[in-house]
This record gives structure tokens, sequence and C-alpha cells, in this order.
């Protein structure tokens, strides 16, 4: 609350005079938004900048890009594995194939010695037991 003096200098211009508390709650709650808005541009921003795919950015789920197999038989010819859709569901690009891919293919073609998987210059090798 002001002084005797501001109240009455207040209610002779028509003016109401507010408290140093509502004045602060204001400055919080401009603050608290600013706060807010800032977090929304620099989470994508950050993301963006960092290889793809990153969560929270907005290559979250289309960057990884397609995958290619190839298979190596018994006589050391390779073949290209066409159908990894009789694998896997669907080979999604989004989806990390790596880690998991390669030894699905092994379990899949006994014919197979090794199997190397290809997804957005990435590639993992493994020999089939």
């Amino acid at each position: 609350m002001g002084s005797p003096d501001d109240e009455a200098g207040a209610g002779a211009t028509g003016r109401t005079v507010m408290s140093s508390g509502r004045h602060l709650g204001g400055v919080i709650g401009t603050v608290a938004i600013c706060a807010v808005i800032c977090l929304q541009i620099a989470l994508p921003l950050i993301a963006l900048l960092q290889p793809p795919p990153q969560e929270f950015g907005f290559q979250m789920y289309s960057s990884l890009g397609g995958v290619t197999a190839i298979t190596v038989g018994a006589d050391g010819v390779e073949h290209p594995v066409v159908d990894l859709d009789r694998i896997v569901a669907k080979d999604r690009p989004e989806v990390d194939w790596l880690p998991l891919l390669p030894e699905a293919i092994c379990e899949a073609d006994a014919a197979a010695m090794s199997v190397q998987v290809e997804q957005s210059g990435r590639v993992r090798s493994i020999e089939c037991d």
C-alpha cells in the first residue's frame, strides 16, 4: 500500500495506486512467459544443430533413411536382400535397423555366412553362426 499522500493524489487524478506486491507478481509472470517462449525456440534449435535424428527435433521421425542388406553365401558371392518385408513387417525409414536386422537376416536365411546392413552411411557387418 502507498502512503496517504499517494492515495490522495491518485484519487484526484483518477488513477489507482498499484502495490509493489502486485507489480512484482506481474514481472514474475512476464519473465515466466518469456522463459517458456525461449525454451520453445531453443530446444528444437539445439536438436536441429545436432546430428539427426534428435528427440524434439524437426527430423525426429524422418532422417535415418532406407536400409539395404547384403548376404554372402558359402560360395563367397554377395546377394542383395530384396524382400526385407518377409523378415520384418515393414522396413520403415525412421527405424534404426543396425542393432537387430543383421541377426534377423541370419536367422531367416540359412545359406548366409555373413550379413552387411547399411543405413544412412552407417554399416554393420556380422558373421552368421
